[in-house]
């Protein structure tokens, strides 16, 4: 059983009791708490399940938001004895509570935490912005040895799951600052790569027969499959428990920074037609991950925590992703006819 300690404090007189400050669903998923005086404050301690962490959160909000209140959601590495669900049934019975067909709510991290995993995500930093450099290095490497251990490498260094993923819970909480912060650290993640690579391409000789190069010219579905999988996992990471963000990554990765790396040596080596095929392959994948991404958001009610913010979240959500599934859909048929398409530039 996943576990949340939540410590709430707020100003000494403002606390009126658990029972005015949480609903009495929100009661019954209290396991222990406590409530002590400190200075000027009062420290109100809950732990709860992580499915109802959430809830009770957005409740303490609401009746302490007017007041100088700050909250933190703890994850306990240990707790000895475990706690099992059986126990807890128990106490409810024997605390005279009935059992009550409660509403199944998913076990994914709190808003806040996943908040504060995107406000990292979005941020780049000097050694990020290292790491996109020596990426773009040992990706160009790769695909010129036609080694892909290196180019696997390369996946690993990558820090090009954050931007993506932040934008897309920017859509899904409507926070406008992050999406502006996420936007411009994606697109200067990606120019960072493209420009390396395309200085890369004049020193390193690269040609359409490379194995490597040949094989990210011949698209299909499976590419859509792919890059389709990489978002679903991507946003999965941040989601839920137990998933390695770090492997996450190197999903992401093969996504995105090979064929943008394959663009860029092309472009670096004269052969601006056929990096054609490659580019398509690359603006597909971004549409891609972030369908998904904003679609698994929504699916896992991923909203706001003010409520008068849910419904234009949830417009602005929808809104969102038809744009990318027509997105999606248009890349698809440029997959399909591209040999039409490219014929025009020649």
């Amino acid at each position: 059983m996943k576990l949340r300690l939540i410590e709430c404090y707020v100003p000494k007189g403002i606390f009126a009791g658990l029972e005015s400050s949480v609903s009495e669903k929100s009661l019954e998923q209290i396991i222990w708490s406590s409530v002590n005086e400190e200075r000027n404050q009062t420290v109100i301690k809950i732990l709860t399940t992580l499915s109802y962490a959430e809830v009770i959160t957005d409740e303490l909000s609401t009746a302490y938001g007017g007041s100088n209140y700050r909250m933190f959601t703890l994850s306990p590495t240990s707790v000895v004895p475990p706690i099992k669900e059986e126990e807890l049934e128990k106490e409810k019975e024997d605390a005279g509570i009935e059992k009550k067909e409660e509403e199944k709510l998913v076990e994914r991290f709190t808003r806040g935490e996943i908040l504060s995993k995107m406000q990292d995500f979005s941020t780049i930093s000097k050694e990020s912005v290292l790491m996109l450099i020596l990426s773009a290095i040992v990706a160009s490497i790769g695909l010129w040895k036609n080694d892909v251990a290196i180019i696997i490498a390369s996946m690993i260094i990558a820090p090009l799951l954050g931007p993506n993923i932040a934008l897309s819970f920017s859509v899904s909480v409507v926070d406008v600052e992050l999406a502006k912060k996420s936007l411009k650290n994606l697109i200067l993640g990606v120019s960072l790569v493209l420009v390396f690579s395309i200085f890369l391409g004049n020193i390193i000789p690269i040609s359409p027969e490379y194995p490597q190069i040949a094989s990210r010219m011949d698209l299909g579905f499976y590419n859509i499959i792919i890059a389709l999988s990489a978002g679903i996992i991507g946003t999965l990471s941040v989601l839920i428990c137990g998933i390695s963000s770090s492997v996450v990554g190197v999903m992401i990765a093969i996504a995105l920074i090979p064929p943008l790396v394959a663009f860029g040596l092309m472009v670096g080596s004269g052969y601006y037609i056929e990096s054609l095929p490659i580019g398509i392959l690359f603006v597909t994948n971004i549409v891609a991950v972030n369908f998904c991404s904003v679609l698994l958001f929504f699916v896992y009610g991923v909203t706001p925590y003010k409520w008068w913010e849910k419904e234009k979240a949830k417009k602005f959500t929808i809104v969102t992703l038809i744009f990318w599934l027509l997105a999606l859909l248009f890349m698809a048929i440029v997959i399909i006819y591209r040999e039409n398409i490219i014929n025009l530039f020649i």
